[in-house]
């Protein structure tokens, strides 16, 4: 008998082992330590309150904060009572849970016991408190049903979220108001946004658009908001680069440094940047203030450029934030800024005050982050670490790199004294919901307040749980399907150019349609559409709209380009047929006809379904840019249609090369990106400048986007181009030209692992000189694709295309390599035969 009880008693003690091991939270985020046990407790959604410590006040706002939760949906069980305990007043019960580890809990933290004896939150603060509670609330969500004492507090004090609102999407007060109720669930302390344009000061009223802004009175509104959130708003303001949608405002144009550069030297530009910060601090409530400075594209190339050349780039860039320096300070706010360029030039480090914030930003999966934390660390300056959730140029927020950014980012931040963890949701682009940010959002609130990896598994059960009261993880095996698309061709990268791409070509015009791993694009797509038609969420509805909604699209774009390939195919055959069987042949084209017609449909029934979701989240602001290529596809369907039935009609179709149906179906890959730079004038057609990159012989840089040169008096910007028809660069209808001579200088890079001599081939209308790493390599004379060598080197090769005009003779080119190698691009960037997939930040 008392073997058989040693043995009942061993096998209990490993159940209720095994069972505390299995048994996770359903709480985000996951707290820093727990004590699951198996007694039976309810955690009924209605409870009553008592005090030790809290003033009435204090356990009013508590109490309500709890009643929105507990009348958003079904009461369940007998009411409970809880006792709130603020621990200056008393320590002892939350002593006997928490043990040495209530020392850990500082000004955030809070211990929860619920159990048959004790139901209470302890924390040395309101903060704590409310935290506490939102703990509770999701286990009371969850269906959590056992025993559970918690000690948590979080690993960064500072938890941001940074929303970008000044490149398309601006969303309503009402929306932004959702958003700091949800983040305060997750623990997200502070809020901020990305703002070039779209505030509102009463001392400069006139630049921001009419229908997408924040006036000073609503960033008040929200403020005094979040505060009830335990939130507080970090303001930011644009104030050296990317200003050229303020200076592009003829009242403002002369301030300008550049087209993209605010003048620090201008006193008209001083005082606006004084006026405008100087409200908007008036208006965020958190003791910092995000002047940005990052990315300053020409920087030192400008108006000032003699000036620039005296002082240096460092000390021109330094002087400039000293200048923003005091007008934060005057506001009783300390500064923030982007480290990148202080990074580029570690001087600017040792210039500025020392209480400066930087925020160190880096969005990819790197093996460490030492470039982007050690020269703050070592000089002893306050930095925050910022992460990345990447819309940028995407058709959907690329989630594994943000998951991967975000645990390697913060782990090692911690590490190297980081104050801060910052995650930033960038929108270049324009065409993003903020709905299909949350898995992101909940990742970084996560990661950002326990560091631990042991939850790490947990993640994706804790997210369907909390986000969607769901066990199904059909969401999650939804966005992780659709995240496969970023390792094919077609979809690399998840990079938006597939949507951006024309489908049909406009008359007169070819299209180069290259399908490869469309199939297996589909098959994907397909998958995912299944896995999140089963999802079922209780709450959230949006963000499973967002994620259908994207995955929807995917398949009308992927479906459009196999059935216009197949159209090509069925129209030449209907050409073959027409002479000896017309019946027959219009039969065919009519049957495209309705197949154009259905697509068209499907179309116009997107664009409406992604206008009513912009508009449940966003002001009217840059809706009709986002709609445009809805509106361009469906008038081209919709065109070609009424080509193909009047030839159906009539009995007598057109050569192919004279319709919409103009397009070469092919599996090679065409360079689609390239840097542009021009026209340049020259004195005669067939004159080429001799410089390389620069007329600046001191200059040996290779340009990145935003660099411009000086030539023949003028600035000249080098820009980004994604060709729009496949790979055909047609400079005619890019610059639309009449000036005589010219030449146009087109750039990419080429990156191989190994050294290697490849075969390219040229189509250009007009002569064209090819340089590799700055050697020349080639010329042909133009009128028809031509082969040459390109020596590479291992690592990145800078490939550069002079070419000038000609009168009546077409200026375009098309770029491609042999067959056989394998070629991936992030926009200019391209990899050959890439042994290991590499996906880029934007």
């Amino acid at each position: 008998m008392t073997v058989c009880r040693k043995i009942f008693l061993l096998m209990a003690m490993l159940l209720h082992i095994a069972y505390v091991k299995a048994a996770v939270l359903p709480v985000m985020p996951y707290p820093q330590q727990c004590s699951i046990g198996q007694e039976p407790v309810s955690f009924p959604t209605q409870l009553k309150w008592q005090s030790a410590g809290p003033d009435q006040q204090m356990q009013a706002r508590l109490a309500a904060h709890w009643q929105q939760f507990a009348t958003s949906g079904k009461a369940k069980g007998q009411p409970a009572l809880v006792t709130l305990i603020l621990l200056d007043k008393d320590n002892r019960l939350a002593k006997e849970y928490a043990g040495s580890s209530l020392d850990s809990i500082g000004q955030e933290g809070y211990v929860l016991v619920v159990n048959t004896k004790d139901r209470f939150i302890a924390a040395n603060t309101e903060t704590g408190l409310f935290y506490g509670l939102q703990t509770l609330k999701q286990l009371t969500r969850g269906g959590w049903h056992t025993d559970v004492s918690i000690v948590d507090w979080p690993a960064y004090s500072r938890r941001v979220i940074f929303d970008d609102i000044s490149r398309g999407p601006i969303s309503t007060v009402p929306y932004i108001k959702k958003q700091i109720a949800r983040m305060a669930e997750l623990k997200i302390n502070y809020l901020s946004f990305y703002i070039e344009h779209v505030v509102q000061p009463l001392s400069h009223p006139d630049f921001a658009p009419a229908n997408g802004k924040l006036t000073i009175a609503q960033i008040k509104e929200l403020s005094a908001y979040a505060a009830n959130y335990h939130m507080q708003l970090i303001g930011s303001f644009q104030s050296f680069g990317h200003f050229e949608k303020i200076l592009s405002l003829p009242q403002y144009h002369a301030m300008g440094e550049s087209s993209s550069l605010i003048s620090p030297r201008d006193p008209k530009a001083r005082k606006f940047l004084a006026d405008v910060i100087g409200e908007l601090c008036g208006a965020f409530s958190a003791p910092w203030f995000n002047v940005n400075c990052d990315e300053t594209f020409g920087l030192g190339k400008g108006r000032s450029k003699a000036y620039v050349d005296s002082v240096g780039v460092a000390k021109f860039y330094a002087d400039h934030l000293k200048f923003l320096y005091d007008v934060i300070k005057q506001h009783g706010k300390q500064m923030m800024m982007w480290g990148d360029i202080a990074l580029q030039h570690e001087d600017v480090l040792d210039m500025l005050p020392k209480d400066v914030i930087y925020l160190t930003w880096e969005y990819g999966d790197q093996p460490n982050f030492d470039a982007w934390t050690k020269p703050f660390a070592k000089r002893g300056l306050q930095f925050m670490v910022c992460a990345g959730i990447l819309n940028s140029y995407r058709m959907f927020p690329d989630m594994a790199m943000a998951k991967a950014n975000i645990n390697g980012f913060f782990r090692q931040g911690k590490q190297d004294g980081a104050t801060g963890a910052f995650t930033t949701i960038w929108d270049d682009g324009g065409a993003y919901l903020f709905d299909a940010d949350w898995y992101g959002v909940y990742m970084t609130a996560d990661r950002s307040w326990n560091l631990d990896t042991a939850q790490n598994a947990s993640f994706d059960q804790r997210y369907e749980t909390t986000a969607y009261q769901t066990s199904n993880g059909q969401y999650v095996k939804a966005l992780f399907k659709l995240m496969e698309l970023r390792a094919l061709p077609l979809t690399y990268n998840l990079n938006d150019q597939l949507w951006q791409q024309e489908i049909l070509p406009a008359n007169g015009k070819k299209l180069i349609l290259n399908n490869t791993s469309a199939t297996a694009a589909l098959a994907l797509v397909e998958q995912a559409e299944s896995d999140i038609a089963a999802a079922a969420p209780r709450s959230h509805a949006a963000d499973i709209a967002a994620l259908q909604f994207a995955i929807s699209q995917y398949k009308l774009m992927i479906t459009t380009r196999l059935l216009l390939a197949g159209m090509v195919t069925e129209y030449t055959t209907a050409t073959a047929l027409m002479p000896a069987n017309p019946q027959q042949a219009s039969v065919k084209i009519l049957a495209c006809a309705d197949t154009l017609q259905a697509l068209t449909k499907r179309y116009q029934a997107a664009a409406a379904c992604f206008k009513k979701a912009w508009l449940q989240e966003n002001q009217p602001y840059w809706l009709n840019v986002v709609l445009e290529p809805y509106e361009k596809k469906s008038a081209a369907l919709a065109q070609l249609e009424g080509q193909l039935r009047q030839a159906a009609a009539q009995h007598k179709l057109p050569d192919i090369t004279t319709t919409h149906l103009n397009i070469m179906v092919t599996d090679r890959s065409y360079f689609r990106n390239w840097m542009l730079c021009g026209p340049l004038p020259v004195k005669q057609y067939g004159d080429v400048p001799d410089f390389l990159y620069t007329p600046d012989k001191t200059d040996k840089k290779t340009p990145s986007p935003g660099d411009f040169i000086r030539y023949a008096g003028k600035i000249y910007n080098w820009q980004k181009f994604p060709s729009m028809n496949g790979g055909i660069i047609d400079l005619d209808e890019k610059y639309h030209y009449k000036g005589g001579a010219a030449i146009t200088y087109a750039y990419c890079q080429i990156k191989t692992d190994s050294a290697a001599t490849v075969t390219a081939y040229l189509d250009a209308g007009v002569r064209t000189l090819v340089y590799c790493n700055g050697v020349a390599c080639g010329e042909i004379p133009g009128g028809g694709e031509q082969r040459l060598s390109l020596p590479l080197k291992a690592g990145v090769n800078h490939i550069l295309l002079k070419m000038g005009n000609a009168q009546q003779q077409p200026w375009y080119f098309t770029f491609r390599l042999e067959d056989d190698i394998a070629i991936t691009n992030h926009k200019h960037k391209y990899q050959l035969n890439a042994k290991s997939t590499r996906y880029e930040v934007d």
